[in-house]
């Protein structure tokens, strides 16, 4: 069974810069392909993983872009494995077309496929480039017998974290007699109202910040493109989206994890989400987090056995 855990991590100076390096070379290997599959696909060539991964290799050769041997080769594979994704998932019509990344992007990351050690008595993480570890807060252990698949280091708000997916041998859990069942109502006046007649309200996140927000917001439009002040501003800013996003998720968990403890059978009314995002409701319904909600309900109700 796949699991994903995510730890704060406290990198040195050094281990910052190199971080950054990381983040820089996967977007341009991302971006580099981005645009070759275009031209490629211009002149009716269909490029494969495989194809660019051969092209990728010749152009680390080049004086261009020799640099991006100073970082670990796994991860820009991996930022060529993501844009294949990308396209898979925008023929598949789960995604839009795959778009070009910016250094400016709130968020940066880069993901590491193997050689990934948690070390509990140093409380550190070894990464492939990162052998002396970089400091964590390993607020929970893994399993015993887990495997790691997968690293992604990220960045927002001038804070680092670690996700980590792994796999265990523990089987998925077999359907449980269903004794209680429930039906959930979807709404933008209370976030869900169980056949039960249970009401979970609202938390009005941006709401409770607004007026934060809008005065962080005005005082950046007011900074010069490109300043120190204007980059310091930016990342406050950043910092009150991270906090209240924080927040949200760890609301919508708690309500998931309730839910799906109490009841063996969960309904819920069908939604167009995204046709809703088009309407006048849309600030309400992206601050509801709906999509998010129920993607942790069903992973939460298949781990424990429940149909959903």
């Amino acid at each position: 069974m796949l699991n994903a855990i995510k730890f704060r991590i406290y990198p040195n100076a050094q281990q910052k810069e190199l971080i950054s390096k990381h983040f820089g070379c996967s977007r341009v290997v991302y971006n580099y392909f981005l645009d070759y599959r275009q031209k490629q696909y211009a002149k009716g060539v269909k490029e494969t993983y495989f194809t660019m991964q051969k092209v990728l290799t010749q152009i680390k050769r080049q004086e261009k872009y020799h640099y991006l041997n100073e970082c670990n080769s796994q991860s820009l594979q991996m930022a060529l494995r993501q844009l294949v994704s990308a396209y898979d998932n925008f023929f598949s019509k789960r995604a839009r077309y795959p778009k070009f990344k910016s250094k400016k992007n709130a968020k940066q990351s880069f993901a590491i496929p193997q050689n990934i050690e948690i070390k509990t008595e140093t409380q550190t993480i070894a990464l492939p480039k990162f052998k002396e570890g970089i400091k964590a807060k390993l607020h929970r252990d893994l399993p015993k017998d887990s495997v790691i698949k997968q690293a992604s280091i990220s960045c927002i708000a001038d804070q680092y974290f670690c996700s980590i997916s792994y796999e265990t041998k523990e089987p998925i859990p077999k359907p449980t007699i269903i004794k209680k069942a429930v039906g959930l109502d979807m709404g933008l006046r209370t976030l869900i109202v169980t056949s039960d007649k249970i009401e979970y309200p609202h938390i009005r996140f941006y709401q409770k910040l607004e007026k934060k927000l809008k005065q962080a917001q005005r005082r950046l439009s007011k900074k010069v493109k490109g300043s120190n002040n204007r980059n310091k501003q930016a990342k406050k800013v950043a910092r009150l989206h991270l906090a209240c996003s924080n927040t949200r998720e760890d609301y919508l968990h708690k309500i998931s994890n309730e839910i799906t403890n109490q009841y063996d059978l969960i309904g819920v009314e069908t939604l167009n989400v995204k046709g809703l995002m088009r309407t006048y409701h849309s600030k309400s319904l992206a601050n509801a987090s709906w999509g998010k909600f129920l993607t942790m309900l069903e992973y939460k109700a298949q781990r424990k056995g429940k149909p959903y």
